[in-house]
């Protein structure tokens, strides 16, 4: 089978190689940057994404510090102002780490049944048990509500 019947039969290296016309374009693609593509010019950087189709540029916050995204966007601007182009920017931020206190009993795996009541406190100093677990979230008693489900570490204690 040859021809449009066939997967892929249309395609050529013509097609390919050919740049795309984007303009009318409804899709919007979403680069996530990182430091492998900070530079404004170079192969596989910001300018050469922005050609690619790049319309939204995602900065992952788990990651860097704010100084560095600050001086990725600027470069952002630069490259996309270069190119006559609006790229949209995301900031992806992180929430609140909150981490389990200490064990009493720090060589044995808590092993917590679903159904049965966690107490959680703020006080870091207190050795957890299966009943009692200190967390690193001090605003934790105006952020959640008594009988509210919190997920704890996915059961991972």
């Amino acid at each position: 089978m040859t021809g449009a019947g066939l997967r892929g039969g249309n395609i050529t290296l013509d097609k390919i190689i050919t740049p795309t016309d984007v303009s009318g374009r409804q899709t919007k693609i979403v680069c996530t940057l990182g430091p492998a593509c900070w530079n404004v010019k170079g192969p596989n950087q910001l300018e050469e994404l922005i050609d690619a189709g790049l319309s939204v540029a995602r900065f992952n916050f788990s990651h860097g510090d704010h100084e560095a995204h600050k001086a990725c966007l600027d470069r952002l601007r630069e490259a996309a102002a270069n190119k006559g182009k609006h790229v949209a920017v995301m900031l992806d931020t992180k929430g609140p780490e909150i981490r389990s206190g200490f064990f009493a009993d720090p060589s044995k795996k808590l092993e917590l049944t679903k159904g049965e009541t966690l107490i959680l406190t703020t006080d870091y100093n207190h050795k957890g048990d299966k009943t009692k677990l200190a967390c690193t979230y001090p605003q934790l008693p105006t952020s959640v509500t008594p009988g509210q489900h919190i997920l704890v570490a996915d059961g991972s204690l």
